[in-house]
């Protein structure tokens, strides 16, 4: 069914994926997520050309250096993480991350929950390097 008029979410009541509910390439970090309390929600699946989802993490969580094949707008909600690069992102803080672009981050002391938009689905690739002729 496409939406014709506005989406409401209201975080108290959302579904959390599990780690069922997570691609191929993800599968090894979802089941470590799940272990550790981490979770995710999606709130927009292409609805007026968004996708977007919410993440909550707990303190010391990894994510290992990744790309997705397209770019995305991370704001952080509560808490921070520390950018593979050497950046500190703490409450209120975005980035803008370009598609095929590596990264990673590990969460803060405080854990972290974030809120990241893409114009698309994004397929994650574990196995990239900054090196384009890695591949």
């Amino acid at each position: 069914m496409t939406a014709s008029g506005p989406i409401f979410r209201h975080l108290p009541t959302l579904e959390w994926e599990t780690k069922a509910d997570q691609k191929a390439e993800v599968a090894a970090l979802a089941a470590a997520a799940d272990d550790v309390g981490a979770r995710r929600s999606r709130l927009t699946t292409g609805e007026f050309g968004f996708h977007s989802q919410i993440s909550e993490m707990p303190p010391g969580f990894e994510v290992p250096p990744h790309t997705h094949d397209v770019s995305e707008h991370m704001t952080i909600l509560e808490g921070s993480i520390n950018v593979s690069d050497g950046t500190v992102l703490g409450a209120g803080d975005t980035a803008v991350i370009p598609g095929g672009h590596l990264y990673g981050f590990t969460v803060g002391d405080d854990g972290v929950r974030f809120l990241v938009v893409r114009a698309a689905d994004a397929a994650t690739d574990f196995n990239a390097t900054n090196d384009p002729g890695a591949n």
